[in-house]
């Protein structure tokens, strides 16, 4: 009888509660470890610099580095990323899309059940992409209607352009995403492009409608 690799874990929530439960839930099956929690992005690259988990469980928003900086983050840094599966409450098309895109293997979110998101582990643990059913189907409706955005915005474009909507300047930004004021710029260049917009108050009120800002 063959005993089943365990596959291990890290938990990034910002939600101390959602951690907790979710930890719960997955240590139902004993081929799964948690290994590790974070609470936020850096400690997310901090403890993948030690310890390589199999599988990274990530929430979008958190404070300071979001997910999407995180996976940004971990793909230049790291020779071989543990597969990602975003476990989040944001159903937006271009959060899918993005994560997708940034190469994430699974997308569910927070309403799934125990025994679906233990299954979603082990198979992109496996190297399969695993999406929840909501996700799926809103990839549907999005190859069968025209998308929100032609050109979906980076995880970068989206990290600006939180910042911008938090009332941060460039030479702010600049330094809270430790990049040069005139990367910031080529951003919102890119986004403004992308979103068809001129200014940073229409690009706020664009995104606010397009359900592209995360909660603070």
């Amino acid at each position: 009888m063959t005993t089943a690799k365990t596959v291990t874990i890290l938990l990034a929530d910002d939600h101390t509660m959602m951690r907790e439960g979710t930890r719960r839930l997955l240590e139902e099956d004993p081929s799964l470890e948690v290994i590790g929690e974070a609470q936020n992005g850096a400690e997310v690259i901090a403890f993948c610099q030690r310890t390589l988990p199999d599988v990274i469980v990530l929430d979008i928003a958190m404070k300071g580095m979001n997910g999407f900086g995180v996976v940004q983050t971990l793909g230049t840094q790291l020779k071989h990323m543990p597969a990602i599966l975003v476990l989040t409450a944001y159903d937006q098309i271009a959060y899918v899309q993005t994560m997708l895109k940034l190469g994430v293997k699974g997308y569910w979110l927070k309403s799934a059940r125990g025994s679906d998101i233990r299954q979603a582990i082990h198979e992109v643990a496996a190297g399969k992409h695993s999406l929840g059913p909501e996700i799926r189907q809103l990839l549907t409706e999005e190859h069968e209607e025209m998308p929100p955005l032609v050109h979906p915005l980076t995880g970068r474009e989206l990290e600006v352009l939180q910042l911008v909507v938090q009332g941060l300047r460039n030479s702010e930004i600049s330094q809270r995403l430790n990049v040069t004021v005139k990367t910031v710029e080529t951003h919102l260049t890119s986004l403004y492009g992308k979103l068809g917009v001129q200014s940073r108050a229409e690009a706020i009120a664009l995104a606010q409608r397009q359900g592209l800002l995360l909660e603070q």
